[in-house]
């Protein structure tokens, strides 16, 4: 005890000895200080600091308008890049006027535009030492696309420099505006310069440049992008590159002779393009993938975009060639977003909207694949099972978003069923197995099966929207069997008749309505005590509601145009139904009381 007191004791006195040095460096001592109130002090800026101005309350944005912009910006900012733009058409004009000339030599036209290119970048590397940051930029993006001009005029034009030394040299400049906007953080030098790197090809062209320079060229520039979106997150810039890339690629695949040669396939083409391709498709999530940051609409905007360009325009570069599969080609694409959707959302589970972006590309290049390849019926099935899968993936990748893209492909599906004849010929293995009848129950099989999977993924969420959702799937899995069972019927008669034309019609007619009530009041029993088996309060409300109808059919249809004995048996069998229904809810009256919609 007594050596855990002195130590007490002694850290008692350090602390005393460091509350006296605090007292001493702030200019108090004394107890006198400990009873002084301690009042919030406001810290006085240090000499060379700027201060930080008190806090206000936020305004909203005011609306930009010509007034709103100041002399500044105008003077400072837009004559800066106008200044710049002037000078590098300038420069762009010059060297095409002086070799239309021959006024200066060509190596001389190539000196001075690396000059003034190289003079460009050390203007701008001067005012961005100097905190003239915007000043500085549009020097530097300048310089870059005079330098661009140059060296691709030395190649194509003067042939000073082999192939090979122009792609290093452009490579290099490439290289060299990706890390000087990475370097300045300044999204308008990297744009000024690809802007000038992909005119350039076109400025300066005589009516005849090589398509593998062109392409060659462009995938250069492309790469140069890939380098800038590694590093930072400009939206605008990409789209911009991805313009000009494939309008590149247009013109130069045009100007090709094999452009409009259908029975020769233009392999330079569409190498090309599906190298564009993949460097876009990389330049969409590579800064996101390796951050984990949160995509944006423009992300996803411009992975859409790419897709569509490159389906576009590769299927009109094959469909000569391979007409009668073409649709594979499509699911060859679905299948890529598939892989690279599940993928990434195993590795990378943070991105989930990137990862239902791919699996929703995937859905529709083979839910277009399915019209391309295939016809008739099989396109109804086709989508049928290509939407439980999608519901199925989708549901597990995040089982509280609607699968929209599965919702719509099972729509599709459900629409075309309306688009073919529901007749029975008597050649069909069972004459209820016709062709109509087959597509129909596919696509109820798989209605229920989205029902089943959506009900098993999204019962622990609360949303109302799933409820909602979930009850709508119910009601269209049901008025599809109504459907279903109906046209079967109608048909089977029609068949009946087609085979003897002299039976008695009205005797077929009343048999007809009666097999047709009775189907109809079953099937409404059936969802009737499947909603209190399962306790489904909307199944059950369904059921009563389709079971009115089926009371207005005999009352009032039946009752007027049955033969006597169809319409005993009609009245019978309805009676017995709703004596079947009346006694359930009294045996069971009790589940109602607190039932819950979805258990």
């Amino acid at each position: 005890m007594n050596q855990q007191l002195r130590e007490l004791q002694a850290e008692l006195q350090e602390l005393k000895d460091r509350v006296a040095f605090l007292e001493k460096q702030a200019g108090v001592s004394g107890p006198s200080a400990l009873k002084q109130p301690v009042l919030p002090q406001r810290e006085l800026p240090i000499e060379g600091q700027n201060e930080r101005p008190p806090m206000r309350p936020s305004l909203p944005p005011k609306k930009t308008s010509l007034k709103g912009m100041s002399e500044e910006k105008l003077a400072g900012t837009w004559f800066n890049r106008l200044g710049i733009l002037a000078i590098m058409l300038a420069v762009a004009f010059f060297l095409k006027w002086s070799f239309d000339n021959h006024f200066i030599g060509e190596l001389g036209r190539i000196v001075i535009g690396l000059v003034i290119g190289l003079g460009f970048l050390g203007t701008g590397e001067y005012f961005q030492r100097k905190k003239f940051v915007i000043y500085g930029q549009g020097f530097t993006g300048g310089g870059i696309a005079i330098l661009y001009f140059s060296i691709f005029s030395a190649f194509v034009f003067y042939h000073l420099i082999s192939q090979p030394v122009a792609f290093v040299l452009m490579i290099l400049i490439t290289l060299t505006a990706s890390l000087l906007s990475i370097r300045y953080d300044s999204p308008a030098v990297g744009i000024i310069g690809i802007v000038g790197g992909f005119a350039t090809p076109f400025l300066l062209s005589t009516g005849q440049i090589s398509q593998v320079v062109l392409f060659t060229y462009v995938a250069i520039l492309d790469a140069g992008v890939l380098l800038v979106a590694y590093f930072k997150k400009w939206p605008i810039f990409n789209y911009l590159t991805f313009l000009f890339s494939y309008m590149s690629f247009i013109a130069g695949h045009i100007s090709s002779p094999e452009a409009f040669n259908p029975l020769r396939f233009n392999t330079l083409s569409f190498s090309y393009l599906t190298l564009f391709f993949l460097i876009y498709l990389a330049i969409s999530f590579t800064r996101n993938i390796r951050l984990k940051e949160s995509f944006l609409w423009a992300d996803i905007s411009l992975i859409l975009l790419n897709a569509i360009a490159y389906f576009s325009l590769s299927y009109q570069l094959l469909v000569d060639h391979i007409e009668g599969w073409i649709g594979f080609w499509a699911v060859f694409l679905g299948l890529i977003y598939l892989i690279m959707g599940v993928l990434i959302y195993r590795r990378y589970p943070g991105t989930r909207s990137l990862s239902l972006t791919l699996l929703a590309l995937a859905a529709g290049f083979i839910t277009l694949a399915i019209p391309l390849q295939l016809d008739g019926y099989w396109v109804t099935i086709s989508w049928a099972l290509e939407a439980v899968i999608i519901f199925y993936l989708n549901l597990k990748i995040n089982p509280q978003k609607i699968p929209l893209a599965g919702f719509l492909i099972l729509t599709f599906a459900i629409i075309s069923l309306f688009t073919y004849p529901f007749t029975i010929t008597g050649e069909e293995l069972w004459v209820f197995l016709n062709k109509a009848a087959v597509a129909f129950l596919f696509v109820i099989i798989a209605t229920a099966s989205i029902v089943w999977l959506f009900y098993r993924h999204t019962r622990k969420f609360e949303a109302k929207v799933n409820s909602i959702f979930l009850l709508s799937l119910q009601v269209a899995l049901n008025l599809l069997i109504i459907i279903f069972l109906t046209l079967e019927i109608n048909a089977y008669y029609d068949y009946l008749w087609s085979l003897n034309s002299d039976a008695d019609y009205s005797q077929l007619d009343s048999s007809q309505n009666l097999i047709l009530s009775l189907v109809w009041g079953l099937h409404a029993a059936i969802l009737i005590v499947l909603g209190f088996w399962r306790r489904l309060k909307g199944i059950r409300w369904f059921g009563l509601g389709f079971l009115g109808i089926v009371i207005f059919k005999v009352f009032l249809y039946d009752l007027s145009n049955l033969s006597t004995p169809y319409r005993i048996l009609s009245f019978m069998g309805l009676g017995i139904i709703l004596l079947a229904i009346s006694w359930i809810y009294h045996r069971y009256k009790n589940l109602i009381v607190g039932d819950d919609d979805f258990e």
